[in-house]
């Protein structure tokens, strides 16, 4: 059971928040910066933000911020910033792995996790 303690984390180990399922809970774009008016071309990125959100009555939170990115296999999602979460990752005496090491491990199960869908399926809608 998930215990959401009283610093606002949830402490758990990496293998038990792996097999956490994570809905998605919203996304958006960042505003634009208005570009200078000139005779060439400006260069521009689209940027946005994602939350995800597990179920229960300790919810885990987790989210991003993401850039897409063109090279020749096409435009993708790229997760740009560390994760924003209440997760703090305990090792197995039950001691937390602190932020940095959270953190970095978040990232490992962010970039192998299929967000991308959903996260840009979620902007169209809003967008029409």
């Amino acid at each position: 059971m998930l215990i959401i303690s009283p610093d606002g984390y949830i402490r758990l180990p990496l293998e038990l928040m792996r097999g956490i399922s994570l809905a998605h809970l919203i996304s958006g774009l960042d505003q634009d910066n208005p570009a200078t008016a000139n005779d060439a071309a400006v260069p521009t990125t689209i940027s946005g933000y994602t939350e995800w959100v597990s179920e229960g009555s300790a919810p885990l939170t987790i989210g991003w911020d993401w850039q897409l990115n063109v090279d020749a296999n096409g435009i993708r999602m790229e997760r740009i910033s560390e994760p924003r979460s209440n997760i703090m990752l305990i090792d197995a005496e039950r001691a937390d792995l602190g932020f940095a090491k959270t953190s970095a491990l978040l990232e490992t199960v962010i970039d192998a996790f299929a967000w991308q869908d959903t996260t840009l399926q979620y902007i169209k809608d809003r967008r029409q």
